[in-house]
């Protein structure tokens, strides 16, 4: 710390996304744009601001490392994308900005698995609460109906044995997965506690492959009121591994992110599109349930004195943390055509503004961003929008080795979300990562910067 720099302040950003909306470049990216900074590329808090003293610092007990040099090997000499975040992962930096004169920074980025957004729900809920709540959205849902057709069918069935019931729900819960639907609770059947993802297969490899807890013998499902009153000692078991899970699994993954002063919120818009309104409804409910969970904000008076306070009198590591500033963003920018970014815009906020509107002393904002940009666009003819890019897969969706850039159609994004639209209905080509060979030249980005100015206060 310079002899100027008489305090430090501690900037604590959660970062969560569902499946593949493109936390781990984002992630990259940023780290890469902070650590080799050129503040022509990449203005941060106002044009001409210099950051100094750089410096890695190990994560937190109990965290991963965020592997910041794999993910961009990955990108620079893999021709892929990196791999999804495996398990909650925290980078830690500390750097001076030249537009800060009397205080450092210490920043703490938390990475969680996009797949346990869906456990955010058990948070606060009992067992019985838990499995109303879930069996509602079965309940009122054809797609999950359908799904859940094997689990529905054995709770049904007077005295069905557990196992019998825990494989019928694996079985429903493989064809979630297999339906592309998100709400795949316990989330550890979709990737367990090892880190370690659900692989595409049947639905009955799956079910006879995974677990819905912390392990086999730690299994739990949903129960229906009238099964918890006829079975009472079969809800007190579930409800006993239940509470294991949560406290295991979903308790300090939140923990985590009610600490922080900033929660970064990442919504694909282009794969909302891409993959009908179911996808569309079931994104919309997750969110919901992770900021009721969160509950972002703070009380519009006496909130600001005690964070004021704290930042004065306290030392970095006493002082509280909750959630101030949140950003919701759309990934994926160099996706869409220039024509049509402040649709993607207007597309994130109608569909989650109410969210954090409807909360006191709450300060958010939405970006939409490329972390890395990957294509060029090209100017429309007749109404239709071009991109260049080098194509990740052929049109048999198998991947294809890198080679030229090509021309390739993408969909124009609609004005407001339609009432009802079929899966495949909009299209946008996946490229290969763009990423500079040399390690301390950052990638080209769009709007990253606007993000880390909001985020980093």
């Amino acid at each position: 710390m310079g002899i100027l720099r008489v305090k430090t302040t501690e900037c604590r950003v959660g970062v969560v996304g569902l499946y593949n909306a493109g936390k781990t470049v984002l992630l990259t990216s940023l780290i890469n744009h902070l650590q080799d900074h050129d503040s022509d590329r990449f203005p941060l808090g106002g044009p001409g601001t210099r950051l100094r003293k750089f410096t890695v610092l190990p994560p937190d007990p109990g965290w991963e490392p965020f592997n910041y040099t794999g993910c961009r090997d990955a990108l620079v000499h893999g021709g892929r994308w990196p791999a999804k975040t495996r398990d909650r992962a925290q980078y830690v930096c500390r750097f001076e900005r030249s537009d800060w004169t009397f205080s450092d920074c210490l920043l703490k980025v938390y990475d969680l698995p996009g797949e346990r957004i869906a456990d955010a729900a058990m948070l606060g809920r009992s067992f019985a609460a838990w499995s109303e709540h879930l069996l509602t959205v079965i309940a009122n849902d054809t797609a999950y109906r359908t799904a859940c057709a094997p689990f529905l069918a054995a709770v049904a069935e007077p005295g069905v044995k557990e196992g019998d019931l825990l494989r019928a729900y694996r079985l429903s819960l493989a064809n979630l997965i297999l339906s592309f639907k998100p709400l795949v609770s316990p989330s550890t059947f979709l990737l367990d506690v090892n880190g370690q993802p659900a692989k595409p297969d049947t639905p009955e490899a799956l079910a006879d492959s995974r677990f819905t807890g912390l392990a086999e013998g730690s299994q739990f499902c949903p129960l229906p009121a009238a099964v918890r009153a006829a079975r009472p000692e079969l809800e007190v078991v579930f409800e006993g591994r239940f509470a294991e899970y949560v406290d295991r699994v979903v308790r300090p993954a939140v923990d985590a992110l009610k600490s922080c002063t900033s929660l970064v919120v990442l919504i694909d818009v282009t794969m909302l599109l891409a993959g009908g309104v179911g996808m569309y409804d079931d994104n919309r409910l997750i969110l919901r349930d992770l900021l009721d969970v969160l509950n972002p904000g703070e009380h519009p008076v006496f909130g600001p004195i005690a964070r004021g306070l704290s930042k004065v009198f306290l030392p970095h590591q006493l002082r509280p943390g909750w959630i101030t500033r949140l950003a919701f963003v759309a990934p994926k920018l160099d996706l869409v055509h220039p024509a049509d970014r402040d649709r993607m815009l207007g597309l994130m906020r109608r569909m989650v503004a109410r969210y954090a509107d409807n909360r006191d002393g709450l300060t958010f904002d939405f970006f939409n961003l490329a972390s890395v940009v990957s294509t060029k666009p090209l100017p429309a003819e007749d109404g239709k929008r071009f991109l260049v890019g080098v194509p990740l897969r052929g049109a048999d969706g198998k991947k294809l080795p890198p080679g030229p850039e090509q021309r390739f159609g993408v969909s124009g994004l609609p004005d407001d979300w339609p009432n009802d639209w079929a899966a495949g209905a909009f299209s946008f080509p996946e490229v290969y990562p763009r990423m500079p060979v040399r390690k301390d030249y950052p990638p080209e980005q769009v709007n990253l910067d606007r993000l880390a100015t909001f985020v980093i206060d």
